[in-house]
C-alpha cells in the first residue's frame, strides 16, 4: 500500500556525477518499487558547467525509471547543508524531509528502510542512520577514518551535549513541520550542519530514532579529516554559542 505521507528526498551533489551515476540507478529502481510517495531532488552545489550538463543527462536517464525525480541547480557554491536546505525550503507541502549522500556508501535498501520507518512514526519524530559495525550492519572504512569519527563524536558530546552515536552519517529523515519552524535559525552549511540540525530538532521536542545501517567507504569523498578538523571544531563552537544564547 502506498504511503499517504509526502516525502521529499534530497541528494546533494558537488562535481559528483560519476558517483551518482553508479548509485542513482539502484536508488531509482528501489524508489519506483517502494510504494512510497517520494519527490526525489538532486540538488547541485554549484558544480562546473560540464558537471551540470552531466547531471542533467543523468537525471533524464533516471527519470525513465523513476519519474518523480528533478534536478535543482545552484549557480553558486552553498555547501552541502545549503544544497539540502534550499531544496527543503521549496517543499512546503511535504510531511517528511530527508537527504542521502550521492556516493552510494549507503545502499538503496537502507534508504527505503529509514523512509518507511519515518512514515510509521508520529509527526514529530525523525530517524537517522548510524554506522555501527555488526554482522548485520557491516561498516567498511579505513582505521584512520574510524579514529577521527570517534574523536569527533566525543567533541560533539562535550561541546554540544547531544548524545547521538553518529551525527555525520549521510542519511537523515526529519519531520517537515519541525524543520520549517526552525529553518531560519540554522546557520551552518558545511560539514557540521548535521550537528546543528539534530540539536535544533531536539530543542523542538522531536524524538530522533537511530537505526544501524551497513556502510562502506567510497573513494573520492570530500571530507579530509586533518585538513578539515579545525573548521569543524570552529563550527561546533559556533553552534555551542548559539545554543547558549537560546537560538534553537
Amino acid at each position: 500500500m502506498a504511503s499517504e505521507k509526502q516525502i521529499v528526498l534530497v541528494t546533494p551533489v558537488w562535481n559528483d556525477s560519476i558517483r551518482l551515476g553508479r548509485f542513482g540507478p539502484e536508488l531509482a529502481q528501489a524508489l519506483a518499487s517502494s510504494g512510497l510517495s517520494v519527490r526525489w531532488i538532486v540538488s547541485d552545489d554549484g558544480s562546473s558547467a560540464l558537471e551540470k550538463a552531466a547531471l542533467g543527462t543523468l537525471v533524464d536517464r533516471l527519470r525513465d525509471v523513476y519519474p518523480q525525480i528533478e534536478l535543482q541547480l545552484n549557480q553558486e557554491r552553498v555547501r552541502k547543508g545549503g544544497a539540502i536546505y534550499r531544496a527543503w525550503d521549496m517543499c512546503m507541502e511535504a510531511d517528511i524531509l530527508a537527504f542521502v549522500d550521492a556516493d552510494g556508501a549507503i545502499d538503496a535498501a537502507s534508504v527505503l528502510r529509514l523512509l518507511s520507518h519515518a512514515c510509521a512514526q508520529d509527526p514529530m519524530s525523525g530517524v537517522i542512520g548510524v554506522r555501527h559495525h555488526t554482522m548485520e550492519t557491516p561498516v567498511q572504512r579505513p582505521w584512520q577514518r574510524a579514529v577521527s569519527f570517534r574523536v569527533f563524536t566525543s567533541l560533539v558530546r562535550r561541546l554540544i551535549g547531544v548524545d547521538f552515536e553518529d551525527t555525520q552519517c549521510g542519511i537523515k529523515v526529519v519531520p517537515a513541520a519541525a524543520y520549517h519552524a526552525m529553518a531560519a535559525n540554522l546557520m551552518e552549511r558545511g560539514f557540521v550542519f548535521d550537528v546543528e540540525l539534530l540539536l535544533a530538532l531536539q530543542q523542538q521536542g522531536c524524538q530522533i530514532t537511530e537505526l544501524r545501517i551497513p556502510w562502506r567507504e567510497i573513494p573520492g569523498g570530500k571530507v579530509r579529516p586533518l585538513r578539515d578538523a579545525w573548521g569543524m571544531v570552529a563550527g561546533l563552537l559556533r553552534i555551542r554559542q548559539r545554543a547558549k544564547a537560546g537560538q534553537y
